[in-house]
């Protein structure tokens, strides 16, 4: 099986394919004779004798250049990564490893808000105890409602149910409780979202891009939350109304907001979202770590298997 892998990234270090992770790929997948591209133009060349692609972006022109092309496969986990269209005999498929990185960056997130830290690394006061006895809250006790309750969204709970919050997922459609939720956490679809916001302590979103999900919160839903209440968006940026999202910080509707992901990335320089001191910026980086590709390849390599052992 010939495997041709192109994924470089010019700013985040673990989003390139190294010769470490070449070398445990190979051990793991001792028969497959893998190629690793370091450009466009390295990786076209090499598509005529590829069986397998795992690459960041594909391009429709180049399956005419694969005849042996069985499987094009991607790190990334939404969706709407590729634009390519593959007949019936190529897979084209996403990975769901990212669940565990994600869910640390968001409870962290929870966490530096709850306590104060968010607020400290950005004061210019010198000693902000009296601002912080007006801010500082637990996180304990709490009600985390996550929209869009896939693998991403589990993974979120998961990690922030041993800290003693109240759990909604918020779903399409119903599914059963993970095991690890509590009596009172449940499960519920979209269409109770209006009822569920003014309970919301925290608001996770983890939506993937679709039509349903275009700013799903919007001016509307924001006036549902309570002034002490938080955003957070790990998902895509088309589900929040940027423009009703900055009103509502700066008139102090809810507490703070924490984005990762926007609507046109990088975030403008003339947003009026950075001039807010209640709104905190990730570079679309929750999944950023030492250890990300090396999570591609141990669930690379058992789909492999799967699929062809």
């Amino acid at each position: 099986m010939n495997i041709n892998i192109w994924l470089t990234h010019n700013e985040v270090d673990c989003f390139s394919f190294s010769e470490g992770n070449k070398l445990s790929l190979q051990n793991k997948i001792k028969d497959a004779t893998i190629t690793v591209s370091h450009s466009q133009a390295e990786f076209t060349e090499n598509l005529s004798k590829t069986d397998i692609a795992i690459v960041w972006k594909y391009k429709q022109e180049w399956l005419s250049l694969a005849p042996n092309l069985k499987w094009i496969i991607t790190p990334a986990a939404g969706k709407d990564y590729f634009e390519v269209i593959p007949p019936e005999n190529i897979a084209l498929d996403y990975c769901s490893y990212h669940g565990e990185l994600m869910a640390e960056t968001a409870v962290g997130m929870m966490l530096a808000e709850c306590r104060g830290i968010s607020y400290c690394a950005r004061t210019t006061t010198e000693w902000p105890r009296r601002e912080l006895n007006k801010t500082m809250k637990p996180f304990r006790n709490s009600h985390l409602v996550i929209i869009g309750f896939g693998n991403i969204g589990t993974w979120i709970a998961r990690y922030a149910k041993p800290f003693g919050v109240k759990i909604t997922g918020v779903k399409q459609t119903l599914i059963k409780k993970p095991d690890f939720f509590d009596n009172d956490d449940c499960i519920t679809t979209i269409e109770n979202l209006d009822n569920i916001l003014p309970t919301a302590d925290h608001l996770v979103l983890i939506a993937p891009a679709t039509k349903k999900t275009d700013n799903i919160i919007n001016a509307e839903r924001i006036k549902l939350l309570k002034s002490t209440s938080s955003i957070y968006n790990l998902g895509r940026g088309n589900s929040i109304d940027e423009e009703a999202l900055f009103v509502a910080l700066k008139n102090n509707q809810i507490s703070s907001a924490y984005l990762d992901v926007f609507k046109k990335e990088p975030l403008p320089r003339s947003s009026p979202l950075r001039t807010l001191p209640n709104f905190y910026l990730m570079p679309h980086a929750s999944a950023i770590s030492p250890n990300y590709l090396e999570l591609f390849i141990n669930e690379f390599t058992e789909r492999y298997y799967q699929k062809y052992d």
